[in-house]
């Protein structure tokens, strides 16, 4: 249960860092097992409802591409030249979603089943997770040869990097562009697909969560849910160029050490 403080806070980082290659879900997630005491089956829902309200800003700024997709849905299904289909952007966030999810559900049901996991352990293991994610980034940037279009096996791959960030301190975000980036990937077009995979895939985990009862929707979840969106609407444009610009790698790096640091110290 979130008072309205905690609600707004998360939200407020969850907004701020969804755009980000750092893991907001690792964020938000320690934030809440060091600030806020909450047991890891408990900050972990949580963590991963908050993306529904990121996931509601992606969905304002990326309006006329997600009008494209649904309009070009009754042609998709009509086309009946296999090649054109594998090529569609559509089977790619088909394949990705799908892949996704039965990496990241299980994934998911083991991390809230560890009762007896520690705040402190969870931090120090969220931080591994954030040293990965930045020598991750780093290898990525170092791909200088790009190509525009992605397909079935680039979304089986990433579909498959997506999954693994349903775990606290993988971030979605940066893995997912950094796959596409050593797929040879475009750039530009890396951050746009990893974007528009996280609507469907943060749609599915609500489903899933809802169903397994996971998921405790109240007045401050809710919240949570609209600062989330209104952090994440006021600053997508502004941090997707940061992003594009800046290396944080470094930062993930630096943020895994403290964290796993504060084990041993705490």
């Amino acid at each position: 249960m979130l008072t309205v403080f905690e609600a707004i806070v998360l939200g407020i980082v969850q907004g701020l860092a969804e755009w980000l290659p750092i893991s907001s879900e690792g964020m938000t997630t320690l934030v809440m097992l060091n600030f806020f005491d909450k047991p890891l089956k408990d900050a972990l829902p949580i963590a991963i409802w908050l993306h529904t309200g990121t996931l509601l800003s992606a969905v304002v700024f990326f309006r006329k591409d997600i009008r494209e997709i649904i309009t070009d849905i009754p042609q998709y299904v009509k086309n009946r030249d296999m090649q054109e289909k594998k090529d569609s952007l559509i089977t790619f966030l088909l394949v990705a979603t799908l892949i996704t999810g039965i990496i990241g559900l299980p994934l998911i049901l083991f991390a809230t089943e560890m009762n007896d996991f520690s705040g402190r352990l969870a931090t120090a293991v969220i931080g591994g997770l954030l040293i990965f994610t930045g020598l991750l980034q780093m290898s990525a940037s170092k791909n200088t040869i790009h190509r525009e279009k992605a397909g079935i096996k680039d979304s089986l791959i990433v579909g498959t990097t997506q999954g693994f960030a349903a775990l606290p301190g993988v971030s979605r975000s940066g893995i997912t562009v950094s796959t596409l980036l050593l797929r040879n990937i475009e750039p530009e077009q890396a951050l746009k697909l990893s974007f528009l995979m996280s609507i469907p895939a943060v749609m599915a985990a609500d489903v899933g969560m809802g169903a397994m009862g996971l998921l405790k929707i109240n007045v401050n979840s809710i919240l949570a849910l609209f600062c989330a969106f209104l952090s994440g609407i006021l600053t997508i444009d502004l941090f997707i160029k940061a992003a594009r610009k800046i290396d944080f790698s470094k930062f993930c790096i630096v943020l895994g050490v403290i964290s796993i640091l504060a084990y041993f110290v705490g």
